[in-house]
């Protein structure tokens, strides 16, 4: 399993050139000095960041991931990112949808990865002039799969809005290390969830949504505690949440609650797994909710969602959970931070 959010080099020097430029090319590419100037060209002063990798970077994250690691860490309204023959589009100055749309026809309609980004920038970027001071939705990320192939991987319009909330104000993380790579994972869920939906896997959404709300109240929450400087309070909400929410990634990955919405024939009891789950994510959200208002109200923390009475007691989860355990085991990037 790919460590979320630690492409480390590839993704790293994207965010970097971001910082200098609008566009960037890795030297794997070939005829990335080409590529980047057309980009560039196109680009102009619109607030677009427009990535272009090697398929290499898929050993190091995923599409997802990159996707929201560059929206966290570059100031545009709209990034678009290749990787090999795939596109991604996403952005918040559009309505939900309207960038997947755009990437989509352009996946459809060009005869190469280059005309394809080319068109997909110069569409934006008139949608984006086009709806004025009215037409900016809540901004939605959408990301299309497989340019020249009609794979297309809808993400509702929560995610973009998720990762640009969670913008880091410097580079420092305020995820304590127990919480890091499951709220990374949760994060790379949204984006699966939301393809499933729009594929028409009923529920797909809503759980999209619950997670974006998870992943955003969860950094909220210790964003606000490193603010009071209660480092005893921290120490004992990254314990709490390490562990809880390890056990709802567990429940709502693809190989678990994503497959039983998907192929609800091939499971025992699926109405029944899927209610045991939403149970499980409803009393999250509510217990980090109150955790917040704790902290705004400078009251102690309290932690009374235990997941071993809900779903802890499924042998595929908790086998889920030791899997999960030795890949951030193995991972030295996951131990040191």
């Amino acid at each position: 399993m790919p460590h979320p959010f630690d492409a480390a080099g590839y993704v790293d020097d994207a965010v970097g050139a971001l910082a200098h430029s609008n566009v960037y090319v890795s030297p794997e590419v070939g005829g990335s000095t080409q590529l980047a100037h057309a980009l560039e060209q196109q680009v102009g002063d619109a607030s677009i960041g427009v990535v272009v990798f090697s398929t290499n970077v898929e050993l190091e994250a995923s599409d997802a991931q990159i996707l929201a690691e560059l929206a966290e860490s570059t100031p545009y309204e709209t990034i678009v990112v290749a990787v090999g023959d795939d596109l991604f589009a996403g952005s918040r100055a559009l309505p939900a949808g309207e960038a997947m749309r755009i990437a989509n026809e352009a996946e459809q309609s060009a005869g190469s990865l280059d005309e394809a980004l080319s068109q997909t920038v110069q569409q934006i970027t008139a949608a984006t002039a086009g709806a004025g001071d009215g037409g900016g939705g809540d901004g939605g990320l959408a990301i299309g799969l497989g340019v020249g192939v009609a794979v297309i991987v809808a993400l509702a319009a929560a995610t973009l809005t998720t990762v640009l909330a969670l913008r880091r104000r410097t580079r420092q993380r305020p995820l304590p290390d127990p919480v890091r790579s499951s709220i990374a994972r949760l994060r790379a869920l949204v984006g699966e969830y939301s393809g499933a939906a729009a594929r028409g896997t009923q529920q797909a959404g809503e759980f999209a949504g619950e997670i974006s709300g998870i992943v955003t109240n969860t950094t909220e929450l210790f964003v606000r505690l490193g603010r009071r400087g209660d480092e005893a309070q921290r120490a004992m909400a990254a314990v709490e949440y390490g562990d809880t929410l390890r056990k709802l990634a567990a429940a709502l990955d693809r190989d678990y609650l994503l497959d039983i919405l998907t192929h609800p024939n091939l499971w025992d009891d699926p109405a029944e797994r899927v209610r045991e789950v939403r149970d499980s994510v409803t009393a999250v959200q509510t217990e980090i909710v109150d955790n917040i208002r704790q902290v705004n109200a400078r009251r102690g923390l309290l932690f009374q969602v235990s997941l071993d009475g809900m779903i802890g007691r499924r042998k595929e989860l908790r086998e889920w959970e030791r899997e999960f355990d030795r890949a951030a085991d193995d991972d030295p990037v996951a131990r040191d931070g």
